[in-house]
């Protein structure tokens, strides 16, 4: 059975400190997802589809131009872009958005993950600022962004609150290593 586990290996704060506004994004990694012959299921009962595959790192920028690196661990279940069925003709699962949202999902999540904080609005703004920040980087068509920014605000707050068991799995398990082919050696 694959091991499953309620938060990443290394646990972190990925929220600022204070309110922030995000002046600039970009994406620092390549995004790895591995799909498993046999896909763990998520809270919600649907196929969670996904697994981050290795650390991905963006990075956002401030009001005093700093650049606050944000790093999604290795291990995280993701259902990719989370859109009811009813919408999903408008933006599906995949598209330009997809990094955003995979960040996204990992913001929603990780206060689980922070001894002695809950689920606090601040940090679910930061969340959802973020990603429209992240899918205007990605050059998201301007009405597809804001109405995901906007679905977001009007319907996110539940999933946000709720906590969840098992949001990350061991992409080191003998049962992940299995399935993934080695690489190819390098050419010279």
């Amino acid at each position: 059975m694959l091991k499953r586990y309620d938060g990443p290996a290394a646990r972190q704060n990925p929220y600022p400190d204070g309110p922030a506004k995000i002046t600039d994004f970009r994406y620092d990694t390549a995004l790895v997802l591995l799909r498993l012959r046999d896909a763990p299921r998520m809270r919600n009962g649907e196929d969670a589809d996904y697994i981050v595959g290795r650390t991905y790192q963006v990075s956002w920028r401030d009001a005093d131009q700093v650049w606050h690196p944000l790093v999604t661990p290795p291990g995280l279940l993701t259902d990719l872009t989370s859109v009811p069925r009813l919408f999903r003709f408008l933006v599906g699962r995949v598209g330009p958005w997809l990094e955003a949202a995979i960040v996204h999902d990992y913001l929603y999540i990780a206060w689980q993950d922070i001894d002695g904080r809950g689920a606090r609005d601040a940090d679910r703004r930061f969340a959802d600022d973020l990603m429209l920040a992240a899918m205007n980087a990605a050059r998201v068509a301007l009405w597809r962004r804001w109405a995901i920014f906007a679905a977001l605000r009007v319907f996110g707050g539940a999933g946000y609150r709720r906590r969840s068991r098992q949001r990350f799995v061991d992409v080191t398990d003998a049962q992940i290593m299995d399935q993934i082919p080695p690489l190819p050696p390098a050419r010279r």
